[in-house]
């Protein structure tokens, strides 16, 4: 009875995770191609908007969406070279304060800055993305920050599920999940698009919030598990 209440909490908290940082990538998404012209999470939306410039030959367009390229590539490395270094089994945990910082002063320096902004952002989520590669709800790996695979995953499960003798539950939980994670990205870049009209620069603090619930949420789950063992 105990293992089977602390295994629903486990998986309630990896689902809520999932939903804060999928929430997260969609809304940052939205916010730097709305202020910089350029993406940060999803690199190969990058390089589609880099083919459009050099078509068009916008060589002025293309800096943001470069300068993101190159930043979450470092920021990627580092998180690397952090893994392999680190001694503590908690290192995942201390790469989300980087971004819960800069999301949370990005709005306080001036427009002119937006590459210097674009490049900072890039970076954290290079490092958080490597972080967090192979995160798992209820042992189905997704991918955080954005959509694209998740939304084939869950596509391909709804198919597996609605046309299989008996339709498992097992494969219904695995599609409502992948479900929840494609949800959270749109409604994260639905909510920062609407809200800009309102706050403008200072839109992205609704970001610096979802991830410091996902820090919170990572630390009682530390503190749980803790408890447990």
């Amino acid at each position: 009875m105990f293992k089977q209440k602390d295994d629903f909490l486990i998986s309630n908290n990896e689902r809520l995770f999932a939903v804060f940082i999928s929430f997260s990538g969609g809304a940052c998404d939205v916010y730097c191609h709305l202020h910089f012209k350029g993406l940060v999470a999803t690199q190969t939306g990058n390089i589609v908007l880099l083919a459009s410039d050099l078509s068009q030959e916008n060589w002025i367009s293309m800096l943001p969406k470069i300068v993101s390229l190159i930043a979450f590539t470092v920021g990627f490395l580092l998180g690397c070279w952090i893994k392999e270094k680190t001694t503590t089994r908690h290192w995942r945990l201390y790469t989300l304060m980087p971004v819960i910082i800069v999301t949370g002063l990005i709005p306080l320096f001036s427009s002119q800055f937006h590459l210097l902004k674009i490049s900072f952002l890039a970076l954290v989520i290079g490092l958080l993305m490597l972080s967090f590669m192979g995160s798992e709800i209820e042992g189905n790996p997704y991918t955080i920050m954005m959509t694209s695979g998740n939304y084939r995953k869950m596509l391909n499960d709804w198919y597996l599920y609605l046309t299989s003798f008996g339709r498992s539950k097992n494969l219904k939980r695995n599609a409502q999940n992948y479900s929840l994670v494609v949800i959270s990205f749109i409604f994260g870049a639905a909510t920062v698009a609407f809200i800009n009209h309102l706050f403008l620069n200072y839109s992205i603090w609704i970001t610096t919030i979802t991830f410091s619930l996902s820090f919170i949420l990572k630390i009682y789950q530390i503190k749980r598990y803790q408890k447990i063992l």
